[in-house]
């Protein structure tokens, strides 16, 4: 292969993560919040409320942990986008001037999983206040707390899927 490398070609794994993420996401939430409701407020249902309940409260951290861990699970899944990006990536890092061979993959690497681990540190931290503020003037203030790690997972998703990518490269 002598022509150019797509971009795209090189950030399939962690696009292709972010988007399985984002549904994962979406549906923890809506099976947490379907839960919450049947189970625990017939008399305010969740849909209605204004301010978060104390069982919604409750189930942030539940809902942190299980994005976070789902996202894991998609870091670690070996897929054919994997294998693809893995493949071009090792063709991009042997084509780059280096020392030594796979030199740019091994520093692509490690960016990439230190991204990964920073994005999963900020889904444990609160949210910045001003999205809580952004919420709070919307109507629904709860929806920053669960927005925010949804959103960081999807990030720690991306990054995590491109490293494995780059782990296999080498």
């Amino acid at each position: 292969m002598t022509g150019k490398i797509s971009t795209l070609r090189l950030i399939q794994a962690g696009l292709i993560a972010a988007c399985l993420q984002a549904i994962a996401v979406a549906v923890i939430t809506g099976t947490v919040l379907l839960y919450l409701r049947a189970g625990f407020s017939r008399s305010s249902p969740l849909i209605y409320a204004n301010q978060s309940s104390p069982q919604l409260t409750s189930a942030l951290p539940f809902l942190t942990w299980a994005y976070l861990l789902t996202a894991l699970g998609i870091i670690l899944t070996g897929t054919r986008f994997v294998e693809t990006t893995a493949f071009y990536l090792r063709i991009a890092s042997r084509r780059m001037p280096s020392f030594e061979p796979g030199g740019a993959a091994k520093t692509l690497l490690v960016q990439l999983w230190i991204a990964a681990v920073g994005f999963a540190v900020l889904a444990l931290r609160p949210p910045p206040g001003a999205l809580v503020e952004l919420a709070a003037t919307l109507g629904c203030p709860v929806v920053a707390a669960i927005a925010w790690p949804g959103l960081m997972s999807i990030g720690a998703a991306a990054f995590g899927a491109n490293a494995h990518a780059a782990a296999a490269a080498l």
